[in-house]
């Protein structure tokens, strides 16, 4: 077996519980650092501060819809994330909130690394509190489910 997963196959992806303020606290300085260096290409000119911001945020973090549907005993979240393998992914469960993570590396671009990751990152507020040593991911064609049980 070469370690990589076929066409249709289901592939887990992580499920921890983290302190997810500190997941946050790194993108927002990643997000941060990449809106100095676009306010920098602008020449240093005050006044569009926010457009620096999300600028770099649209760089940095990809877009992701999910989906939701809550039941008496879990919440299911669906997302679709193609070009992601499940080792590409992590979702972290705490403070009430699931965050979704992924970093894809095109490992065919030897050029500059960082213009060629791809990353996603969503922060899901939970309606109730769950349960992480049960919650379950796993990603197949792309389809991410995640599974969140309610605590008991």
């Amino acid at each position: 077996m070469t370690g990589k997963s076929q066409p249709g196959e289901i592939q887990s992806v992580l499920v921890v519980e983290a302190d997810i303020l500190d997941r946050m606290n790194e993108t927002d300085a990643s997000i941060a650092q990449r809106a100095y260096e676009i306010y920098q290409s602008r020449g240093s000119e005050h006044g569009a501060d926010q457009d620096d911001w999300f600028t770099a945020e649209q760089e940095i973090l990809h877009p992701l819809a999910i989906e939701r549907y809550v039941t008496d005993g879990a919440l299911r979240l669906t997302a679709q994330l193609s070009g992601f393998a499940a080792k590409d992914l992590e979702v972290s469960i705490g403070h009430r909130r699931a965050v979704i993570c992924g970093i894809h590396s095109d490992s065919n671009q030897a050029a500059d690394i960082s213009c060629k990751d791809r990353k996603v990152m969503r922060i899901v507020e939970l309606p109730f509190d769950v349960d992480p040593v049960l919650a379950r991911a796993t990603l197949q064609s792309g389809k991410l489910q995640v599974v969140l049980p309610r605590s008991r």
